[in-house]
């Protein structure tokens, strides 16, 4: 196998995608995988330029990696940069770039291989938004503890008439006091002691007692 059938092999079945592109920026051959990658036709892709599959906060960075690769500052490079897709959403994709020459050096074509990380990327960002949810636990928990050790080494006033709750200069029923200083969530009920009273009550034709405030 010649190394000319040996590269073609190699770039026709290469498990990532791969594309030869001109100077110019457009496609001059791509592989399978990059076209399942992407989701576009080898007609569709030919049509195009790099410039249009980048999402347009990267293209400054992989024009500015090219030139030095034809000025041969560098031998290649590597870059993560958005490619989009044919429906029109973004991939995250790295780029490993090389540059093919003429006999005199002139510049022939970019050699890139594309590998997909979208899964990897996303992978982390729900990692970074679980640590942050954790976070934000965490910080209202310490206050929430900070706050019932507050509670915990203070005299509570409670009046035994409303059976209100003195917090600071304010009174406060205890289901304000427990929401708002406690973070609790309360519901209303009605206890066994309480029903039987009511019961008891309304069997005797007296009026209903009233719950305390």
């Amino acid at each position: 196998m010649t190394t000319t059938s040996l590269f073609e092999h190699t770039f026709d079945h290469a498990a990532n995608g791969m594309a030869l592109i001109g100077v110019d920026g457009h496609f001059l051959r791509v592989n399978d995988s990059f076209l399942n990658l992407l989701g576009y036709t080898e007609e569709e892709i030919l049509a195009l330029d790099f410039q249009r599959l980048t999402h347009p906060d990267d293209r400054g960075a992989m024009l500015a990696n090219l030139g030095e690769l034809i000025r041969g500052e560098v031998e290649s490079f590597q870059i993560e940069k958005r490619c989009r897709h044919k429906h029109g959403h973004y991939l995250s994709v790295v780029h490993v770039v090389t540059l093919a020459r003429e006999i005199d050096h002139r510049p022939r074509f970019f050699v890139d291989q594309i590998i997909d990380i979208t899964q990897l990327r996303e992978a982390e960002q729900r990692a970074v938004a679980e640590a942050s949810a954790k976070q934000r636990l965490y910080e209202e928990l310490s206050r929430s503890n900070a706050e019932v050790h507050q509670l915990q080494t203070q005299l509570l006033t409670i009046c035994a008439w409303t059976k209100r709750i003195r917090a600071g200069e304010r009174w406060q029923t205890i289901e304000d006091f427990l929401t708002t200083r406690l973070h609790f969530k309360v519901t209303h009920g009605i206890s066994d002691e309480a029903r039987a009273e009511f019961v008891s009550h309304m069997e005797k034709g007296m009026p209903p007692p009233k719950p305390d405030l």
